[in-house]
């Protein structure tokens, strides 16, 4: 900012930002220039606090970011996907959500309820994924795994299956053991 007086009782500053004057009273000062990033500022062009250079992260604005309606602050139902803590006993409740999040009950878990995984509707599809204690799931009782084998689900464990409810079945698809074939 630059300052002027020229036998005036006010006194003129010009601030490095905007290129406006601003007028105070000589010798009544009710308020001082302010110097930012090297800049002289009047007060109310200072920026508290100055602007971050830090990027926020994630995508641009400007590409539309990662939400569909950048308005809405509804959480997608699969956000709040109930886990269940299942036991040996209780087996794998079907739900009409198409996955369903499972974990032993503080221990690792071998299903030995017939059904092991409740039954739905001819043609239903579930995915079953693991997120806790090891669930073991054995050929027979309500399912028909590929070529007999168990498939003991570790924390990220995934299993597919197809509900055929002609032979009372739900009928593996596919398997992942924690993120890998």
């Amino acid at each position: 900012m630059a300052r002027t007086r020229k036998n005036s009782p006010w006194l003129k500053e010009k601030s490095d930002r905007s290129g406006f004057d601003s007028f105070d009273r000589f010798g009544k000062r009710r308020w001082r220039s302010v110097k930012q990033n090297g800049l002289t500022l009047e007060p109310e062009e200072f920026d508290t606090p100055p602007p971050s250079t830090k990027s926020l992260g994630g995508s641009s604005i400007s590409q539309g970011g990662n939400r569909v309606n950048w308005d809405t602050t509804a959480i997608p139902a699969v956000s709040t996907q109930q886990i269940q803590y299942i036991s040996a006993a209780g087996g794998i409740l079907f739900t009409t959500q198409p996955w369903i999040m499972v974990a032993g009950s503080n221990t690792a878990i071998n299903i030995t309820a017939n059904p092991q995984v409740q039954l739905g509707q001819q043609g239903d599809y579930i995915a079953v994924q693991c997120v806790g204690s090891n669930v073991t799931l054995e050929n027979g009782s309500g399912l028909s795994l590929t070529a007999g084998r168990s498939f003991v689900m570790t924390s990220g464990s995934i299993i597919n299956l197809f509900c055929n409810r002609t032979d009372n079945l739900w009928v593996e698809t596919a398997r992942v053991q924690n993120g890998g074939i």
